[in-house]
């Protein structure tokens, strides 16, 4: 079992939410050939609108809770899988099998879209967090 101090298992959670936000927002990005401007206009408006609506009613949350239980962790080392909560950790596993359904849908990407800029930022927010968390330690 892999186990880091606290103050780079901050830089280490910033690392994995950097790298799922430029997955979804990539796989977003791929689709935008698929959307007239007015489409693209109005998928974007609806991705700030949701993003803002996950960030906020989510993953500030999380990331408070997480921050807590590392800075609460007496141990000098901590395993990377020991700091998130089960009901994290079963909410990551849905997020990324209900992406990988939605992708494989009939869904147009015209609706998919949104979602994945919009969750796609949200995380990109919350590793810019873990990453002011890393430098304020």
């Amino acid at each position: 079992m892999i186990k880091i101090n606290k103050k780079q298992l901050f830089l280490f959670d910033a690392v994995i939410w950097l790298i799922a936000s430029f997955f979804l927002l990539f796989r977003a990005y791929n689709w935008i050939d698929l959307l007239s401007d007015y489409q693209l206009f109005i998928a974007l408006i609806i991705a700030i609108i949701l993003g803002f609506i996950k960030t906020y009613f989510i993953f500030i949350r999380i990331t408070k809770k997480n921050v807590e239980r590392i800075n609460n962790f007496t141990e000098n080392k901590i395993s990377i899988y020991e700091f998130h909560s089960l009901r994290d950790k079963i909410l990551i596993v849905i997020m990324i099998f209900g992406g990988a359904l939605l992708r494989q849908s009939a869904i147009p990407k015209f609706f998919l879209m949104p979602i994945y800029v919009g969750i796609g930022f949200s995380m990109l927010y919350v590793s810019y967090l873990y990453l002011r968390y890393y430098y304020k330690y």
